[in-house]
């Protein structure tokens, strides 16, 4: 037993019973939904959240809070076994035992597979010294689950404690005397019966628990009556020494007279006591013996127990390093496996990159040749075009020049023929000559200038006009011709440069403008 199960735990206030028995609770963060499933337990599963909530709020104390929230949630999930194994704790922490009970006793009802109502159960009946209800409540919580360690070790201390009522009963000791209580432990999660004691392997390791349990209950309940026995000697010894002080204070009260009867009486007192304390010593001595018989069978028992976990715990360790083993050969495997397709990948990409590229120099080195092809071609086309173009550009520049050619032979004939009309004196065809358009000197009209050109070609006896040197200069449909003029009359005789302007209207070359010099 560990140092702190020796400490004395009230009846009287399950604060104080779970107070004293901390160190022995198991702390479950959650009801787990796998082991409800094994269970095969009907209700819902809180949220994760909301029972995160209600635990913070118990954690603070402030259990009035956790219990309003949690009535609420379970006002929606009433089959819900975590949140009224919540609420069972509630209201134990709020000294509320009866209520706690009957919360717990309804659980066990709905859910007769699940051991911790029934450990909680045992926990509060023992609080409020229902010591049988106690043992049966731990009775069922073994039968859901045999191997259940927390319920074994609640039942041992039961045991004891009925041991201990036993005792005090018969010997009526004082209930002053420093008489271990029972060291219960409330369970503050639920979990779920994970084995139900039908797997041979758990079954044999709950009949050996069952075993130590009822062993060490055995060994406790001996101690206890040992203790007890001493306990009642111990009193009757001193029950003796005051009979024996009373008995002389009576026998020298008494008068001389009375001597002789009181030195029998002594006699008879002494001799009384020395049988008494023979008698002590027997009882005390088999007290002993009993004593060391227990002691001794509980030392077994321990070692044997002992002996039971320390091989339990190798063969787990054993089977631990074993799953690791295949776990990291298994691992290894995967990862060199795993190398080897990378690798694998890896030549892969690089033979289809490898393709790739091969493909692509293919199609560029194809387009390069077609490229090439084309600009050969190309270049053989413009080449031909170029000399086609030539060849036109060529015809074009001598049906030109010899358009030209004609066309300056037009107008020189044009020329001539006007010089001509105007020595004969043919005014008409002289007139001929000109454009409509023409732009007669000093702004007069055409008509008035051909009126006044009339009358002084006319007025003249006799007219020569030479041209010579005449220079012909076409752009489009203007000319422009430099020539020397001798003009020779009756009365006038001049030798002069001139220029004269023709535009082409129709197929005739028509004077359309007439200046000095050339």
């Amino acid at each position: 037993m560990a140092p702190e199960s020796q400490e004395q735990t009230s009846t009287h206030g399950l604060r104080g019973l779970i107070s004293k028995t901390a160190h022995k609770t198991a702390v479950m963060s959650s009801l787990v939904a796998a082991l409800l499933a094994m269970s095969a337990l009907p209700a819902g599963v809180a949220h994760a959240s909301e029972m995160s909530d209600i635990n913070k709020l118990m954690r603070a104390g402030q259990y009035a809070e956790a219990l309003t929230r949690t009535d609420a949630i379970l006002a929606k999930h009433p089959r819900d076994a975590q949140l009224r194994f919540t609420k069972g704790l509630i209201l134990a922490e709020q000294n509320r035992s009866a209520e706690a009970i009957a919360v717990f006793a309804k659980l066990t009802e709905d859910f007769p597979d699940l051991p911790e109502p029934y450990n909680n159960l045992a926990v509060l009946y023992a609080a409020d010294g229902q010591y049988d209800k106690a043992r049966a409540a731990l009775d069922m919580a073994m039968r859901t689950n045999p191997t259940y360690a927390t319920a074994l070790e609640n039942l041992g201390d039961v045991y004891a404690k009925l041991a201990s009522q036993a005792y005090d009963k018969a010997l009526q000791i004082d209930p002053g005397n420093n008489v271990p209580q029972p060291k219960l432990t409330l369970l503050r999660s639920l979990n779920g019966n994970t084995t139900g004691g039908t797997v041979p392997r758990l079954a044999q390791a709950s009949a050996a628990a069952q075993r130590d349990a009822k062993a060490r209950a055995d060994a406790a309940a001996a101690e206890q009556q040992e203790r007890n026995r001493a306990l009642a000697v111990e009193k009757a010894a001193q029950q003796a020494a005051a009979d024996k002080a009373e008995a002389e204070k009576t026998a020298i009260a008494k008068a001389t007279s009375d001597k002789e009867k009181a030195a029998a009486d002594k006699a008879a007192a002494e001799k009384a006591a020395a049988d008494k304390a023979a008698t002590e010593k027997a009882a005390a001595a088999e007290k002993a013996a009993a004593a060391k018989a227990a002691a001794d069978k509980l030392a077994a028992d321990k070692a044997a127990a002992e002996k039971a976990r320390a091989e339990k715990a190798r063969a787990d360790q054993l089977a631990a390093e074993q799953a690791r083993a295949q776990k990291a050969a298994a691992d290894k495997a995967a990862a060199e496996q795993k190398q080897k397709d990378l690798l694998a990948q890896k030549e892969k990409d690089k033979a289809e990159r490898l393709e790739k590229e091969k493909a692509a120099r293919a199609e560029q080195e194809k387009a390069a040749q077609a490229a090439a092809e084309k600009a050969r071609a190309d270049k053989l086309a413009a080449a031909e075009k170029a000399r086609a173009d030539k060849s036109r550009a060529d015809k074009d520049k001598a049906r030109a020049d010899a358009s030209a050619e004609q066309d300056k032979a037009t107008v020189l004939a044009a020329l001539n023929s006007w010089a001509k009309a105007w020595s004969d004196k043919d005014v008409r065809s002289y007139l001929g000559h000109y454009a409509s358009d023409f732009d007669a000197p000093k702004g007069a009209s055409r008509k008035d200038w051909a009126e006044e050109r009339r009358a002084r070609i006319e007025d003249k006896g006799r007219i020569s006009v030479k041209v010579s040197n005449a220079q012909v200069s076409i752009n489009g449909n203007i000319a422009t011709v430099r020539y020397r003029q001798i003009y020779n009359s009756n009365r006038l005789t001049v030798d002069s440069r001139k220029t004269l302007i023709f535009v082409k209207q129709g197929n005739r070359w028509l004077i359309k403008q007439e200046r000095s010099g050339g």
